[in-house]
Protein backbone atom coordinates (compact mmCIF):
# COMPACT_ATOMS: atom_id res chain seq x y z
CA UNK A 1 0.00 0.00 0.00
CA UNK A 2 1.20 3.34 -0.94
CA UNK A 3 0.50 6.16 0.91
CA UNK A 4 1.00 10.18 -0.37
CA UNK A 5 0.70 13.18 1.61
CA UNK A 6 -1.51 15.95 1.35
CA UNK A 7 0.22 19.17 1.81
CA UNK A 8 -2.26 21.67 2.78
CA UNK A 9 -4.06 19.51 5.58
CA UNK A 10 -0.65 18.48 6.52
CA UNK A 11 0.28 22.29 6.64
CA UNK A 12 -2.72 22.95 8.31
CA UNK A 13 -2.32 20.31 11.35
CA UNK A 14 1.06 21.86 12.15
CA UNK A 15 0.27 25.43 12.30
CA UNK A 16 -2.72 23.64 14.70
CA UNK A 17 -0.71 22.61 16.77
CA UNK A 18 1.72 25.45 16.93
CA UNK A 19 -1.30 27.24 18.56
CA UNK A 20 -2.36 24.24 20.81
CA UNK A 21 1.65 24.70 21.94
CA UNK A 22 1.53 28.46 22.11
CA UNK A 23 -1.92 28.03 24.40
CA UNK A 24 -0.14 25.44 26.86
CA UNK A 25 2.80 27.15 27.06
CA UNK A 26 1.60 31.04 27.71
CA UNK A 27 3.32 32.39 24.93
CA UNK A 28 -0.15 32.85 23.20
CA UNK A 29 -1.22 35.45 26.33
CA UNK A 30 0.69 38.30 24.44
CA UNK A 31 -1.71 38.37 21.47
CA UNK A 32 -4.71 36.81 22.63
CA UNK A 33 -6.25 37.98 26.72
CA UNK A 34 -8.72 34.82 27.73
CA UNK A 35 -11.10 35.49 30.10
CA UNK A 36 -10.13 32.68 32.15
CA UNK A 37 -8.53 29.34 32.58
CA UNK A 38 -11.12 27.19 31.06
CA UNK A 39 -11.36 28.99 28.27
CA UNK A 40 -8.11 29.14 27.46
CA UNK A 41 -8.41 25.07 27.79
CA UNK A 42 -11.75 25.16 25.36
CA UNK A 43 -9.53 26.82 22.94
CA UNK A 44 -6.45 24.19 23.19
CA UNK A 45 -8.93 21.58 23.31
CA UNK A 46 -10.28 23.04 19.83
CA UNK A 47 -6.78 23.84 18.52
CA UNK A 48 -5.60 20.31 19.14
CA UNK A 49 -8.53 18.13 18.15
CA UNK A 50 -8.46 20.07 14.76
CA UNK A 51 -4.52 19.43 14.63
CA UNK A 52 -5.18 15.44 14.96
CA UNK A 53 -8.06 15.35 12.69
CA UNK A 54 -6.36 17.33 9.86
CA UNK A 55 -3.05 15.38 10.70
CA UNK A 56 -5.00 12.16 10.09
CA UNK A 57 -7.13 13.24 6.39
CA UNK A 58 -3.14 14.65 5.62
CA UNK A 59 -2.60 11.15 4.90
CA UNK A 60 -4.62 8.98 1.64
CA UNK A 61 -3.80 5.89 -0.42
CA UNK A 62 -2.19 6.23 -3.69
CA UNK A 63 -4.36 5.32 -6.80
CA UNK A 64 -3.42 2.11 -8.21
CA UNK A 65 -2.18 2.72 -11.70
Amino acid sequence: MKVTLNIPYFLGAILAFVIAYGIITYKIDQYIKFAGELNALGCFILSFTMGVMMLFGSFERAPKK
